[in-house]
């Protein structure tokens, strides 16, 4: 473990690299089904009712088993546990190719989601004990990052798989990708350095309550709470709408212009998911790391107005610049809510994780059913992108509820 001053050993910076490829892996083994679509579509005879099933399948357990598996991380021996996650979800997706019925489809996807809930809590908890106050937002931001990186990279590879071997063997190829990724984080984390990363909470006989009992109870949690379930859903809206948006609103169709506006859209978010650590270290020189990141997230929140005009933008290329700002202070805005999630609990960080990561998951999901009814009636986009603004200042004010109760030493 890292000494909490001083420089950090590149080793910690190589661990994260880790929790990168583990973050990329969870998001190119759940759009498998995504991006293979139509043909699986068409081989098990599933209308659109019965992908949309399978599509909301992941999401059901995902965000439910965040809830429940923060407590068995935090108790756990963190090397294994997380190792044998990431061999649970890419085995789900080896599964998955043996698919003949849409039951069979579901069973598969809902497994995937109950696998794939503990890349979050494990790897916030890594970094928290990893890495220093200062560094953590850093941390937090190369791994994240491996959500941006996944998305990008899965259409060409799993298409380019499925066009040599089928869609049952592109399945295969992926779930192999995390048997590789296992080899190499078993060797890597061997290090008698690493020890004090991967131990458990130990607190007694109190097990399961315990945990939830000193999270619930904290009302630091409860500001963090405010936060998560107002920036994940401008997440999730600029992850699962701009699409349809430039379809609907600016003319754009299927094929190269739109996956390069979103293409240049998304790379805004992987660049303030980075963007933020940085930030943080270089203005830490000269004042407190608090203080440093009341100004980065307030820079992030000025920047996340924006979305409130673009409906208002006349071209098509103003519209995607602003969404490219948008999403870096998008970007900002996550990396610094997972750095607060962190510092909820010194003991039960997985715990706290979980539980602030399945809320903000819930949340995403009901606003994105919300943007679907408004944006229906309306017509208009410009609702939803107001939204994002308003939700930004509110979760700004909560940042500071959250600085101004900071426990001692969490980020000073």
């Amino acid at each position: 473990m890292t000494a909490a001053s001083g420089r950090t050993p590149v080793k910690y910076w190589l661990l994260c690299l880790l929790l990168f490829a583990a973050t990329t892996l969870n998001y190119l083994d759940r759009q498998t089904v995504s991006i293979l679509a139509p043909t699986i579509q068409k081989e098990l005879r599933l209308d659109n009712a019965a992908l949309g099933l399978v599509f909301s399948a992941f999401y059901y357990t995902y965000t439910f088993a965040q809830f429940a598996v923060g407590m068995v991380l935090d108790r756990s021996h963190l090397r294994w546990t997380f190792g044998l996650a990431v061999v649970a979800w890419s085995l789900a997706t080896g599964l998955t190719s043996l698919a003949g019925s849409l039951t069979s489809l579901l069973a598969f996807r809902l497994l995937l989601g109950i696998a794939e809930s503990a890349n979050w809590p494990a790897a916030m908890r890594i970094v928290a004990r990893a890495l220093p106050p200062k560094d953590r937002p850093l941390g937090n931001g190369i791994f994240t990052s491996g959500t941006s990186v996944g998305a990008l990279i899965a259409p060409a590879m799993i298409l380019g798989l499925a066009a040599w071997f089928g869609w049952r063997l592109a399945f295969v190829g992926v779930a192999c990708l995390g048997a590789i990724w296992f080899i190499v984080w078993l060797a890597f984390t061997r290090d008698p350095d690493f020890a004090g990363i991967w131990r458990g909470e130990k607190t007694g006989t109190a097990r399961p309550r315990a945990g939830y009992a000193a999270v619930l109870s904290s009302p630091r949690f409860w500001r963090v709470f405010v936060i998560t379930v107002l920036v994940n859903p401008c997440l999730y809206f600029n992850v699962n709408w701009l699409p349809t948006y430039f379809s609907q609103q600016r003319g754009l169709q299927p094929g190269r212009e739109l996956g390069l506006a979103l293409t240049l859209i998304y790379l805004g978010l992987d660049f303030g998911y980075l963007a933020c650590g940085f930030g943080v270290r270089l203005l830490a020189r000269s004042m407190t790391v608090t203080r440093a990141r009341q100004i980065v997230f307030t820079t992030a929140t000025l920047l996340l107005c924006i979305s409130a005009f673009v409906p208002a933008i006349p071209q098509r290329s103003g519209a995607i610049a602003a969404l490219m700002v948008v999403n870096f202070a998008i970007g900002i805005w996550i990396t610094m809510y997972l750095t607060m999630a962190q510092e909820v609990s010194d003991v039960h960080v997985s715990t706290a994780a979980g539980l602030l990561g399945g809320s903000g998951s819930l949340a995403g999901a009901l606003a994105m059913y919300w943007v679907g009814r408004v944006t229906q009636q309306t017509g208009s986009f410009a609702a939803p992108m107001a939204g994002v603004s308003i939700a930004a200042i509110l979760a700004a004010a909560a940042g500071y509820r959250v600085a101004a109760g900071a426990r001692p030493g969490a980020a000073s």
